[in-house]
């Protein structure tokens, strides 16, 4: 390995800490607005943080008469409530008041809980996940459903205008008219029963999906004039479930589909808000490995779309992240209108969200580079799943991986060690050069290497475009492994979960840029680097300069250590037996393909033959001359008028 090629490693190796660094940044990619645009999904979020907060309350035997801001005691009088009820609510002030009650649906993949109260979503468990805690807790009371909603803190709010008075569909109290165990429909009416807002829900048998009719029976000379659209507030808080809270707070964002059929997100952990100026297909609360969407069926989310993600102020390490969205939804002033939604509550599955047809599969994290998306696509995903179809475990199934990958760049690695090898055997009559030009000739050294490496038939970028073929393929798979949800709470040797961190020991203080943990898996990815390291770096030239690139080569792996210690055991698991591969490969080459007598004799005829100057080496020299002649132009002594003498 020469110089050029060892440049150009450290420049690979520099920008895959760089991708690894910034797409490992929670505020990547944050978009940002102009906070009064937001400020009604600020709103919403902040009344779901409210409830939430006072859900864990002692509970209270009054009755509430809405969100009126007054309370009902035992000496209230009916007539004063009703009078409540009915400047608050108007037609509807019957249904501002009730008791409430719970009501399931529930198939194979899912089990969803509604309350009366606002006739809307409280629960939604994927049935069969469960959080990491609960999946490696010793105590068998904790192995419950992976539910996607944080104490009952979903709101999925409607407003609208009766009298000039706002009344929102939450503070409503609902009836239910039809419960099985798929369908629910839940109705909230008018006082004289003519007129209804009703929630039909319709599960799956089989599926993640569940139908969602949003009615208004009766209801066009209720709701006032002029409001062609209704404001649909949507809004959750997602519970923790994975064992890097760090990690799937940065991998949790808000991700749409506009109508144009473009997929986007609007930022990556913590807050960040957007107002969307385009109409959308779906919008979704994405988490690290599930999410929940809306689908608009046959059309549009009216624009504009404001969204949010905000981590809530009382937060602790049970809560993973807040979500809002704005919507809103056509009205017609007719007898009966209906708007059809569908609402999606799954797992982040490649292939299960394909055969949708809709674009959500485009949450998943395959890579932000286009290139690297489609190694993902066409080649990793197709590979890992017809080997996951055999039964195979994971770790024999990232091995087969591994060395298919390999086997594919096999023939680019090949002329790399060749490359390496020539360079090696040039190494004295390079190192004459060296001794030969003066530091300032520099131009001229490397004219004489160049013609050097022509008569032996030596290609210099024969080792760098190796180097910069395999980096999509490292670089895949760094979003790959901590995106596939078929390596969650799936274990491997010492490590019980590859699609996080393997611990083998954790400590009491936490390391700067290292963490408070010890990753196996990391280390032994470090010491096989380390060990590739020096191999390559004994094909390399000796010199004062060549020896501080050589302690880069050594520095490079221990910031890969600090980078990776906390990234998916997988992925580490990888880049470990890549790293293994690559050494046996270089040793095989080197001792049992590559004769290095045969090699010099093949370079020394080489150099017998004709040489023909090529373009590039043409261009060289003449930039050679332009410099010497300008460098002679200026030393050149002035006349009289202050020009130089030709």
């Amino acid at each position: 390995m020469d110089k050029k090629q060892l440049t150009g490693l450290l420049v690979i190796s520099g920008l895959m800490v760089a991708y690894f660094l910034i797409f490992n940044n929670p505020k990547t990619g944050a978009a940002t607005a102009n906070a009064d645009s937001v400020q009604t999904a600020v709103d919403t979020l902040a009344d779901v943080q409210a409830a939430v907060i006072a859900d864990s309350a002692p509970a209270k035997t009054i009755q509430t008469a809405g969100n009126t801001g007054a309370l009902t005691t035992s000496s209230d009088s009916v007539e004063g409530l009703n009078s409540i009820l009915e400047k608050r609510f108007g037609v509807f002030s019957n249904a501002g008041k009730g008791t409430e009650s719970l009501a399931s649906l529930k198939n194979e993949k899912l089990a969803l809980t509604f309350q009366t109260r606002g006739g809307t979503l409280v629960s939604a468990k994927i049935l069969g996940e469960q959080t990491y805690h609960n999946r490696f807790s010793e105590d068998s009371s904790k192995k419950a459903d992976l539910d996607l909603v944080y104490s009952d803190s979903a709101s999925m709010n409607l407003e609208f205008y009766h009298n000039n008075q706002r009344i929102e569909s939450k503070d409503l109290y609902f009836s239910v008219v039809k419960a099985t165990e798929r369908n629910l429909n839940l109705r909230a009416y008018t006082n004289d029963s003519t007129g209804y807002i009703q929630w039909s829900y319709v599960l799956d048998s089989k599926g993640y999906a569940l139908k969602v009719d949003l009615s208004f029976v009766g209801l066009e000379s209720v709701i006032d004039r002029g409001q062609s659209d209704l404001p649909l507030k949507w809004a959750q808080i997602a519970p923790r479930q994975e064992l890097n809270l760090t990690n799937e707070r940065a991998t949790s964002t808000v991700y749409y589909k506009t109508e144009s059929g473009s997929v986007s997100r609007i930022g990556r952990g913590g807050e960040n808000s957007e107002e969307i100026e385009e109409g959308l297909e779906w919008i979704s609360f994405k988490q690290q490995f599930f999410f929940n969407s809306l689908l608009f069926k046959n059309g549009v989310f009216k624009r504009p779309v404001q969204a949010q993600t905000q981590l809530p102020a009382w937060a602790d390490s049970s809560v993973n992240m807040g979500y809002s969205a704005f919507l809103s939804v056509p009205f017609n002033y007719a007898p009966n209108s209906t708007v059809s939604l569908e609402w999606i509550f799954a797992p982040l599955h490649f292939q299960t969200l394909a055969s949708m047809n809709v674009g959500l599969e485009e949450q998943i994290d395959l890579g932000y580079i286009g290139v690297f998306s489609m190694i993902n696509r066409y080649l990793v995903i197709p590979v890992f799943n017809f080997f996951d179809q055999m039964g195979l475990g994971y770790g024999v199934i990232i091995l087969l991986l591994t060395l298919i990958i390999k086997v594919l760049l096999s023939p680019l690695n090949f002329k790399m060690f060749v490359s390496s090898a020539k360079i090696k055997l040039l190494k004295p009559e390079l190192d004459e050069l060296n001794a030969r030009f003066k530091p300032d000739e520099a131009m001229k050294k490397q004219q004489a290497v160049m013609q050097l490496y022509r008569q032996a038939g030596v290609n210099p970028l024969a080792g760098c475009l190796p180097m910069l073929v395999q980096m999509p393929f490292l670089l895949a798979m760094f979003s790959f492994f901590p995106s596939a949800i078929e390596l969650r709470q799936q274990g491997f040797l010492w490590a019980e979960d590859l699609s996080t961190y393997d611990s083998i020991l954790n400590l009491p203080f936490e390391i700067p840029f290292y963490g408070s943990h010890v990753s196996l898996f990391t280390l032994l990815m470090t010491a096989t680097t380390i060990l590739y390291t020096h191999l390559n770096s004994s094909q390399m030239q000796s010199g004062a300069n060549m020896q501080q690139m050589k302690i880069m080569m050594y520095v490079m792996p221990i910031v890969f250590l600090g980078v990776l210690n906390s990234y998916s055991a997988g992925l580490n698991y990888y880049y470990f037996l890549s790293n293994v591969v690559s050494i046996l490969i270089f040793l095989a080459i080197r001792y049992l393909f590559i004769d290095e007598a045969k090699l010099r004799l093949k370079m020394e005829a080489h150099k017998a033959k004709p040489q023909k100057k090529s373009k590039w080496m043409q261009r060289l020299e003449g930039a050679q001359r332009m410099r010497e002649e300008q460098a002679k132009q200026q030393s050149a002594p002035k006349n009289r008028q202050g020009r130089r003498k030709n």
